[in-house]
């Protein structure tokens, strides 16, 4: 008969450290070389975007403070959700990184009936990096170039008045505007901001909501008109665009980006990406190319990042469900 080995207490936890040891030496050792090798930033809408044209410059000055390369994915479609879901299932080991927004960490929740990600649990927070508002665009030959206008003008229209937009977070603003004047509004859908822009000044939409940074170079260029913003205070690129609350007190809407890593990133990886976004936040060349895109910086810690998306999560949910818009 095969005799069996009997493991005295002492062994058995002399087995078990070393069978801990096993697998927490290569991750300790992971974490003190991070970043051996370049570091992919995904970001879940297309070129041109809002957070597309933020999270370029702010690579570029990431890339000095980490000391590695820094690569952008454009990994655009279905309001962000395709880009969001690919990192949610990527390595945790700090290689595949998400900019994620107000839109895919928080709005999505209520404007899908099933997400293929939970932002709270598949994401761990780095840093809040920047904030920006939604602006009602006109073509410079609409009859009307102020809010009030454009509302009198759309309610003498037999049929709904037509406006694109390109994000979740536009459309709860058009879901806004629409509910707080009464109008009855059509939304006009399209894959990202650029692409609603582009019909507008082309003519094939009255009107569309989208994000400041991409509005200021169409008003700068004389081809479209701003009509309001949606922010709590008037932007500093266009000083001379009310604010819907001045309108309509209590309505506004901002949104925000930030830097998130698959759950189970280890601290230390973490610890080092959040020193690394905070330095390149306080470049002078990235706040300068921040200012041109008519972008507020909002930094925010890895602990106030993940306090906001719970909060936002709550709030935005109640938005979508006050402005009548059902998931899809």
């Amino acid at each position: 008969m095969a005799e069996t080995k009997r493991f005295t207490r002492r062994e058995a936890v002399i087995s078990i450290a070393a069978g801990i040891a096993t697998a927490v030496l290569p991750t300790m050792a992971h974490s003190q070389d991070y970043p051996s090798q370049p570091v992919t930033i995904v970001v879940p809408y297309g070129p041109g975007s809002y957070m597309d044209s933020v999270i370029r410059p702010f690579a570029q000055a990431l890339q000095k403070t980490l000391g590695q390369t820094i690569i952008v994915d454009n990994k655009g479609g279905a309001n962000g959700v395709v880009g969001s879901q690919y990192a949610a299932r990527a390595a945790s080991d700090g290689y595949t990184l998400l900019v994620g927004s107000t839109t895919t960490l928080a709005a999505n929740a209520g404007l899908f009936k099933s997400l293929p990600y939970e932002p709270l649990k598949d994401f761990t927070p780095i840093a809040g990096l920047a904030s920006t508002s939604m602006m009602l665009m006109v073509r410079s030959d609409f009859p009307a170039h102020d809010i009030k206008g454009f509302l009198a003008h759309a309610g003498k229209q037999s049929e709904p008045l037509a406006i694109g937009y390109g994000s979740s977070s536009a459309q709860v603003a058009l879901a806004q505007l629409s509910k707080v004047s009464g109008l009855n509004l059509m939304g006009v859908p399209y894959k990202a901001t650029p692409q609603a822009l582009t019909d507008l000044v082309g003519g094939q939409v009255p009107a569309a909501i989208v994000d400041v940074s991409n509005g200021i170079p169409h008003i700068q260029s004389g081809r479209l008109v701003a009509l309001a913003i949606s922010g709590e205070k008037r932007s500093a690129a266009a000083p001379g665009v009310p604010t819907l609350g001045e309108i309509f007190p209590g309505v506004q809407l901002v949104t925000w980006i930030g830097l998130v890593a698959p759950a189970g990133t280890p601290e230390p990886v973490l610890a080092k990406l959040g020193a690394a976004t905070t330095e390149a936040l306080n470049a002078p060349d990235f706040k300068r190319q921040l200012e041109s895109l008519s972008t507020e910086l909002d930094p925010m810690t890895a602990q106030e990042m993940r306090e906001r998306m719970k909060r936002d999560r709550t709030q935005w949910l109640d938005l979508i469900k006050e402005a009548g818009i059902e998931p899809k």
